[in-house]
């Protein structure tokens, strides 16, 4: 098992490199676009096993429509600022709608909670991936600031896994998530802190056109990791109320692309709301 991890994970840090350094922004995109894919038919999967059967379609067309918002808001066309805005209600009418017209009720409240489950789990976090790749300054693209959230992120799944099994001892919540020790995520939370500070001073504190210090590195390094645990222990509770061990398939080892993703769309937002709200004060 832990041979398929090592490749499986190698193989998704190796996708992650290619990207960033022969990548076009619209192919990075596109990429992004296609995972989103596959976690919204998982995600559909994972609430129709636990009783709450999700209209696929209709998600899956939702979805693209909050991705092709979060696009076209970052034009130059001042009329599609409010797209963000709107889409979420567009959303609420259309899953509502999806519902109100069929013949048999009687999974009506399971269908819509389903549903808006997938939307605001998937679309809701996914999004800020978009935002993160459209959000370089001065000509450049996002991928810095994408590069330097899945590092951290991951690092902290990889520290986390290997200082808990060398000497883990205190569960964390075994309900949810049995192998996960304190142990271990006290160690992935310290290696996610100094690959934060090194990349930062790799890349010269300057990711995609925005400056920051030392001290970003670190509250940025401490506040993805403790996300990120969260992130994946939101996931496994997940799982566990549906009764599954992975999420799906896809990737020998690791198991579906939510169990890839679980850490990274739960945490990446903080990169983006402290861009905006941290670094420049907006």
């Amino acid at each position: 098992m832990l041979k398929y991890r090592v490749l499986t994970g190698g193989g998704f840090l190796s996708l992650v490199a290619a990207l960033y350094i022969w990548g076009t922004t619209p192919l990075i995109g596109a990429v992004i676009l296609g995972v989103t894919v596959l976690a919204v038919l998982e995600m559909v999967n994972m609430m129709t096993v636990a009783g709450y059967p999700a209209l696929k379609w209709t998600c899956m067309g939702l979805i693209l429509l909050w991705i092709a918002g979060v696009c076209f808001s970052e034009s130059d066309v001042e009329t599609w600022e409010s797209l963000p805005y709107v889409v979420p209600v567009i959303s609420v009418w259309v899953i509502s709608l999806g519902c109100l017209f069929r013949s048999d009720q009687s999974q009506s409240l399971a269908k819509l909670a389903g549903s808006f489950m997938t939307l605001v789990y998937v679309a809701g976090l996914m999004q800020f991936m978009f935002m993160l790749l459209l959000s370089g300054q001065g000509g450049a693209d996002g991928r810095e600031l994408l590069l330097y959230g899945i590092l951290v992120i991951k690092s902290t799944d990889m520290g986390a896994y290997f200082v808990g099994s060398a000497i883990g001892k205190h569960k964390m919540i075994p309900t949810i998530s049995p192998a996960k020790t304190w142990e271990g995520v006290l160690g992935g939370v310290g290696v996610a802190i100094a690959v934060s500070s090194l990349l930062m001073y790799l890349f010269k504190y300057d990711l995609s056109g925005h400056n920051f210090t030392w001290i970003d590195g670190l509250i940025l390094g401490l506040g993805l990791a403790v996300l990120g645990v969260i992130g994946d222990l939101v996931e496994s509770m997940l799982k566990r109320a549906a009764k599954i061990k992975d999420s799906g398939s896809w990737l020998k080892g690791m198991g579906g692309i939510l169990d890839v993703l679980d850490s990274l769309i739960f945490a990446l937002p903080l990169l983006y709301i402290y861009l905006c709200w941290g670094l420049h004060g907006l």
